[in-house]
């Protein structure tokens, strides 16, 4: 604790560390007090650095960095399932009520997960405020244009009484715009010479870009050179074709080959000063800047000097982005593991998901007929001699332990099946290989007010600057039943932060690995160091003080996070979600199917449910 009660760190991978047991135990000794198998008492609570934890990768990175053997025990150490899951995130869970759903509520499921929290990316933050519950997604976001979905997606939001008509009272669309607060940018000290907040004359996100006087008086306050206030400014009113000389299939096919800083150069004549500025501005959604993300997509993110190279069809209806829960979509994994488990969680009703516990004692008891095994890491899947079956090895407290079941779903991500899986051909290890994981982080900072974002009038920030998280903003507001959002500035609320751990000059790919590695070297100081600095130079003048208004934070360290969806330079175009490599490297292989976002090349729920659906669809075919 912090003398201003800051909740940040007391917790060591999820262990409550008191000052005797501090001072009496090692680590190591810590660790061992926890079963094999159980999940800490209630994880959503926890603090610090959460996500995936030092201790949910440690078998992992033995095993693929390492090649450390673990060795299966001779006897299985638990009854024959009928399915064994590996993976407990949205695809994981979706797989186990799609198998259940068809072969009857006595079929045996086992779903092991290596971290000590259901849902995968689907993760729910609790943070208290002075003994008020606030709720915030720490992963996985929103239900993205669910009109879209499958059918089958469909089904499981209906079977799970998800009625996505209900956010439109859910979200309050209008909340920021009533109070007077849009969206930011945050000119820092440290690149910009001095700390400065204006409107996002580009609109950020969600808002429209300005336009006319307010546009021009905007930019020419700026901390940049006069010369680059006024190239910005020509861009932003620019309405020409910077590639009219090509056919509309010639411009696509230029815009996939290049970046859009380099058509920003190339093209509109941009000074660095400008490109800088715009080079982060998607970071949240492509995990690099724009030197390695393609001009192609800058034209889907409508970005400037793209708006009239007429390469999209107009009209595209998009729903809105409100489809919410206060905790993103940990609602839909929690829903799901109510369907599997109803007495983990009580409650039959889409509000009630809210402020409902799950009462983790629940999930991995003898009499379950579906078992859900936390702080479980699968080391190894193979055949049984006779094929009939597939023996599962997992790792939990250091024990390793065999299960054994007629099928098995790997809901885990793609680059780690080749090491559990040594039956897989070489041409689908060379394709489970092609991508990688996206690595980031998603902070969650419980502040007691939010004063001082009203008083500088913005809800939401772009850092262009030097600053771990290029976006912040204050939550969803979301209030579904007994949950309510902030009442208005005097009350407590979330703000969530992104960051990525770019390694410049890199491709896209290459800088995920190595930004993986980066993110791994950074502790829990580091990023509060950085976030004090920011908070307190961005808000600072405007009465806000870290140490007064922070009463907790939860880094929400996703090493492995997104799935990756061909976004990047020189991707060929035909690949996309149903062409790719990804389809070579989830094809079926006898008893054991693949199922996870990476399979789908797709990172939204609905591909994870669509990837569940197909896996036990595959499996039907053994008896």
């Amino acid at each position: 604790m912090s003398k201003h009660g800051i909740k940040r760190r007391d917790f060591l991978n999820g262990m409550a560390l008191g000052l005797a047991a501090g001072a009496s135990l090692t680590p190591t000794e810590l660790l061992a007090m926890s079963s094999p198998g159980k999940a800490a008492s209630y994880p959503p609570a926890l603090t610090g650095m959460r996500g995936s934890t030092d201790r949910s990768f440690e078998a992992a990175h033995a095993l693929a960095w390492n090649n450390a053997p673990f060795p299966a025990p001779k006897q299985q150490t638990e009854d024959t399932y009928d399915l064994i899951v590996v993976g407990g995130g949205i695809s994981g869970l979706s797989a186990a009520k799609f198998f259940r759903d068809q072969h009857g509520s006595d079929a045996k499921i086992l779903i092991v997960d290596n971290h000590d929290d259901f849902g995968g990316h689907a993760r729910r933050n609790e943070l208290d405020v002075d003994g008020k519950t606030l709720l915030c997604y720490g992963g996985s976001q929103t239900l993205q244009s669910p009109s879209s979905y499958s059918p089958q997606a469909k089904q499981v939001l209906k079977d799970l009484s998800i009625n996505v008509d209900r956010f439109y009272d859910f979200y309050d669309q209008d909340y920021y715009s009533k109070h007077n607060v849009s969206e930011g940018v945050y000119y820092d000290r440290r690149r910009f010479g001095q700390d400065k907040v204006l409107p996002s004359p580009r609109g950020g996100l969600f808002g429209e870009a300005l336009k006319g006087k307010a546009l021009r008086e905007n930019i020419r306050q700026i901390p940049i050179s006069q010369s680059a206030q006024e190239a910005y400014i020509r861009l932003m009113e620019s309405k020409v074709d910077y590639l009219a000389s090509m056919s509309v299939d010639e411009k696509q096919a230029y815009l996939r080959s290049i970046s859009y800083n380099q058509f920003l150069k190339d093209h509109a004549g941009m000074p660095d000063e400008v490109i800088g500025i715009l080079q982060d501005t998607f970071l949240q959604l492509l995990s690099v800047g724009w030197e390695a993300g393609s001009a192609w997509d800058a034209t889907g993110y409508s970005m400037p000097g793209t708006w009239y190279l007429g390469v999209h069809e107009e009209g595209t209806f998009e729903e809105p982005y409100i489809h919410h829960f206060p905790d993103g979509n940990a609602g839909v994994a929690r829903a799901l593991v109510r369907d599997l488990l109803p007495t983990a969680l009580a409650g039959s009703s889409m509000e009630d998901l809210a402020t409902r516990r799950v009462d983790y004692s629940q999930l991995d008891l003898p009499d379950n007929a579906i078992r859900i095994r936390l702080n479980s890491t699968a080391v190894n899947v193979a055949h049984s001699a006779d094929e009939k079956h597939v023996d599962v090895s997992y790792v939990s407290q250091g024990t390793t332990y065999r299960a054994r079941a007629r099928h098995t779903v790997l809901a885990c991500y793609n680059n780690m099946i080749p090491y559990l899986c040594k039956e897989l051909p070489a041409p689908q290890v060379e394709a489970l290989q092609y991508a990688t994981k996206i690595p980031f982080v998603i902070g969650s900072f419980a502040v007691r007010n939010w004063r001082a974002f009203e008083s500088a009038g913005f809800h939401d920030f772009y850092s262009p600057g030097d600053v771990y998280f290029k976006h912040l903003s204050l939550d969803f507001p979301v209030s579904m039943g007994d949950y309510q959002f902030s009442q208005g500035p005097d009350s407590p609320i979330v703000i969530s932060a992104w960051y990525s751990p770019t390694v410049r000059g890199l491709p896209a790919r290459q800088q995920y690995k190595a930004g993986r590695r980066k993110l791994y070297e950074m502790s829990f100081d580091d990023f509060e160091t950085d976030l004090r600095q920011h908070l307190d130079g961005m808000l600072g003048p405007y009465g806000f003080d870290f140490e007064r208004e922070v009463a907790a934070i939860t880094l929400n360290r996703w090493s492995h996070g997104y799935a990756y969806e061909f976004e990047e330079i020189g991707t060929p175009a035909n690949y996309w979600r149903r062409e790719g490599p990804h389809i070579a490297g989830r094809a079926q292989l006898g008893r054991i199917s693949i199922a996870n976002s990476d399979s789908e090349a797709y990172a939204y729920v609905d591909g994870a449910i669509d990837a569940a659906h197909r896996a036990v669809t595959e499996q039907i075919s053994f008896t």
